[in-house]
């Protein structure tokens, strides 16, 4: 489906520019892409087997996922913590835009938030509040602040309240 809304470029970006600002040593697992998550299956796969991947990336397998089989010989990852399913960066543009634009009728950043760490694991939050900050309908619908006015004081008596400004000139 397509989404006008929201570009799978802009989405891109927004996923290079998130994983290029962490330290170097936690760029490779901040998010889940395809290759990796084939790399976790077959890790889970044959967990003794220590010609698989290196030794640091075995034990985090293991720490973190298990294997759930939809069909014989087809598996998912999940994670341990919540039992979600791990959403891979190449299925996050449509995931994100569907769950924005169906569920959640553009309603903002908390409610996609929301429904998408309900369904799904291994989403990053920063990438969906900038997600939703991208997304063009929800930027023309974003009210423009408007500061306060200042309150009118309403005195009983001459002087008996007074508003004072003042001006803290450096």
């Amino acid at each position: 489906m397509k989404y006008n809304f929201i570009s799978k470029t802009t989405l891109d970006n927004i996923i290079n520019n998130y994983i290029s600002s962490l330290p170097e040593c936690k760029q490779e697992k901040a998010l889940i892409n395809i290759e990796l998550l084939e790399r976790i299956k077959k890790i889970l796969l044959d967990p003794n087997n220590k010609e698989i991947d290196v030794k640091n990336t075995r034990e985090w397998a293991k720490k973190h996922f298990v294997l759930e089989e939809i069909t014989p010989g087809d598996y998912r990852v999940i994670l341990k913590n919540n039992n979600k399913p791990v959403l891979i960066v190449e299925n996050m543009y449509e995931v994100l835009c569907r769950i924005h634009a169906e569920t959640d009728n553009h309603a903002g950043q908390k409610q996609l938030w929301e429904s998408v760490k309900q369904n799904w694991g291994f989403v990053r939050q920063e990438i969906v509040e900038k997600f939703v900050n991208n997304c063009t309908v929800c930027a023309t619908r974003k009210p423009s602040f408007h500061p306060l006015a200042n309150k009118p004081i309403i005195a009983k008596n001459y002087l008996s309240q007074v508003q004072v400004n003042y001006l803290v000139i450096k």
